[in-house]
């Protein structure tokens, strides 16, 4: 038989556990006013209650009891992690030493020998409650810090991967600011070379047409024979009209050498926290350059540019961002595919959108793509910061960075950055 005599949450709740009526009412009589008391009449009903949930503050246990006596009750409490914690008071006619001991051996906190004195009965209640709430206070308190302490470790060890990232990032920038320098000068000499070689190419041009002029008046027939035949089997025509291709192409490629010297100087340029008015486009076109090894085996690049206002951002902190997108998304296409770069004016907003028809994103890595550590690349891809870093430079612009993903379809990664005129207003 069980009963609920009280319900006020604010009292402590007592289970009272007696096959004996005697006994029973005169507990309810003594705390009824103090607690909220349920009753249970033999061990299997208080076992049945608290399996069902119920979980009381403080059991007082009767030791012979029919089917299941006082001892394998407790024995049951003690075995359960949810349960072992909560104090059970013997009240038992077995006065022995023995039996006392085997009680709190079992885990009873204490013994009490039938008949009792209520008055005694409530004071060690009162001071194994009062045990109990202060050992709940120190543990809560102890898991208050205990948490504490580790989201104070994780941000420090957050900081501590950003800044040793950050560090490799200007070591890669040191490197590669050299590399440029590198490249720039013998650059510069083929270039020069280039339009020498352009102007010399002319005046042979321009020789072999006055020869080929003066021929027809030369009187030794012979003479222009052999020459004509030299003409013919040295292919002079083909190579004149050949090597102004093959110089126009050559310029060409040594400009896009020097626009990716460029791009890269003003890449790993240190900056510091000083925002300057851009034009997003600049931006990305510097972003596909240097990201034009990753992309060109694997992708199709559209660019979709509305007409932007400029905007102030960091350079080579947006590049970054720009450049790690662009090359997860080259990452994400298997074979071949498209990534578009799209830009919108929305209201106060600019809007950079970077698509790729990749592989996609599973719904459940989404939903942690910008934390810490997190990667679905292969060990030794990726380290889980690119994504986590972007986030963090695009809300230091004071934007925004979301992404949209079906898996077989593609991702969609787009960032809002507020225009000159939001910023300043």
């Amino acid at each position: 038989m069980l009963s609920a005599l009280k319900n006020d949450s604010m009292r402590d709740q007592l289970l009272l556990v007696d096959d004996n009526a005697t006994n029973l009412d005169t507990l309810l009589a003594t705390l009824g006013d103090r607690y909220d008391l349920r009753v249970a009449v033999d061990g299997k009903t208080a076992i049945n209650l608290i399996d069902d949930g119920y979980l009381p503050d403080l059991i007082l246990l009767d030791v012979m009891m029919p089917e299941m006596d006082g001892y394998e009750v407790c024995r049951h409490l003690k075995a359960k992690k949810e349960t072992c914690d909560i104090p059970v008071i013997f009240l038992s006619a077995l006065d022995s030493n023995n039996d006392e001991a085997k009680g709190l051996e079992l885990g009873a906190v204490d013994y009490i020998t039938k008949p009792f004195f209520p008055a005694i009965v409530c004071q060690r209640i009162n001071t194994h409650l009062e045990l109990k709430h202060h050992r709940d206070k120190l543990q809560n308190l102890v898991v208050d810090k205990t948490d504490q302490l580790t989201t104070a470790y994780n941000d420090l060890k957050k900081v501590h991967d950003q800044m040793v990232q950050q560090e490799k990032m200007a070591s890669l920038g040191q490197l590669a600011a050299g590399v440029a320098h590198e490249i720039n000068n013998p650059a510069g000499f083929v270039s020069s070379n280039i339009v020498s070689l352009e102007k010399y190419v002319g005046r042979l041009s321009e020789w072999a047409l006055f020869v080929e002029q003066i021929l027809p008046s030369v009187d030794n027939p012979e003479i222009v024979s052999l020459l004509q035949e030299k003409k013919r089997t040295l292919k002079l025509d083909y190579i004149l009209e050949d090597v102004k291709d093959l110089i126009s192409e050559s310029k060409d490629g040594i400009e896009r050498i020097a626009a990716i010297v460029r791009n890269m100087k003003s890449f790993c340029r240190a900056e510091g926290d000083t925002f300057k008015s851009l034009n997003v486009h600049d931006c990305l076109d510097s972003a596909l350059s240097i990201a034009h090894n990753e992309i060109k085996y694997k992708a199709t690049v559209k660019r979709e540019y509305a007409e932007l206002p400029p905007i102030h951002v960091l350079p080579q902190q947006l590049g970054q961002v720009f450049v790690n997108l662009l090359v997860n998304a080259a990452q994400a296409i298997e074979q071949q595919g498209t990534i578009t770069v799209r830009t919108t004016h929305e209201n106060e907003w600019a809007v950079v959108k970077i698509c790729d028809t990749g592989s996609g994103i599973t719904p459940e890595h989404l939903q942690r793509l910008f934390e810490p550590f997190f990667t679905t690349k292969e060990v030794g891809r990726g380290t889980g910061l690119g994504l986590s870093i972007c986030a963090d430079i695009i809300q230091k612009h004071q934007g925004t960075i979301t992404v949209d993903s079906t898996v077989g379809e593609g991702t969609c990664f787009t960032i809002k950055l507020p225009l000159v005129e939001r910023r300043e207003g």
